[in-house]
C-alpha cells in the first residue's frame, strides 16, 4: 500500500512541479511582460488598454492560487518554526507529529470547504457572466484557478495527512519529500 500511495504521490508531485509551477511561472511572466507594455503604452505613446489592469492583476492572481498548491506541497508556507524548534530541542517529536496531524486535518477541511462552496459561485458567475471592473474579461477564469489552486491543496495536504499518520505509526514514508522540507527560513 505504500508503495502505491507513494507512487501516486511522486506522479502528483511531478505534475505540480513541472506543470502546475511552470504554468504558473509563465502567467506570472506574461502579466509581467504586459504590465511592462502597459508602462511604455501610458507613459511614451498616450494611450492605455482599458483592460490592461485588470488583465495583470487578475493574471498575478490567478499564478498565485495555482502555485499556493506548489508550496503546499513542498510544505513551504510560512511557519513561526519558535515553539517548533522549543519542542524539538525538550525531545517532543511525538507531540509534534500530533499536532502536525491535526493541522493537516484542519486543513484539509478549510480547502475541501473553498471548493465545496466556490463551485456553485462559479456556476453563478458564468451564468450571470460577471466581468472585471473593465467590463472585458470575464471573471470565471481568475474563479476557476483559485479553486482549482484549493482543491489541489486539499489533494496534496491529503498525502501529508498519510504521512503524518504513518508516521505515529512508526513508519516513514515518503522519505524523499521530508516534512520539514522547506520550512526552514
Amino acid at each position: 500500500m505504500d508503495e502505491t500511495v507513494d507512487r501516486v504521490y511522486r506522479l502528483l508531485r511531478f505534475c505540480l512541479d513541472a506543470v502546475i509551477g511552470n504554468c504558473a511561472a509563465a502567467v506570472l511572466l506574461g502579466a509581467t511582460l504586459l504590465a511592462i507594455a502597459e508602462i511604455f503604452r501610458r507613459y511614451i505613446l498616450g494611450v492605455v488598454f482599458e483592460w490592461g489592469q485588470d488583465a495583470v492583476t487578475y493574471m498575478v492572481i490567478s499564478a498565485m492560487f495555482l502555485y499556493f498548491s506548489v508550496t503546499q506541497a513542498r510544505r513551504g508556507h510560512l511557519i513561526m518554526s519558535a515553539g517548533i524548534d522549543a519542542m524539538r530541542a525538550k525531545g517532543m517529536h511525538r507531540t509534534l507529529v500530533v499536532l502536525r496531524t491535526g493541522v493537516s486535518i484542519l486543513s484539509i477541511g478549510i480547502f475541501s470547504g473553498f471548493v465545496t462552496w466556490g463551485i456553485p459561485t462559479l456556476e453563478r458567475t458564468i451564468l450571470m457572466e460577471r466581468k472585471t471592473q473593465s467590463m472585458v474579461l470575464l471573471v470565471w477564469p481568475f474563479q476557476t484557478c483559485l479553486i482549482v489552486g484549493f482543491g489541489l491543496m486539499a489533494l496534496v495536504t491529503l498525502f501529508h495527512l498519510y504521512q503524518d499518520v504513518r508516521a505515529l505509526m512508526g513508519t516513514t514514508v515518503f522519505a524523499w519529500s521530508p516534512p520539514e522540507e522547506a520550512t526552514d527560513i
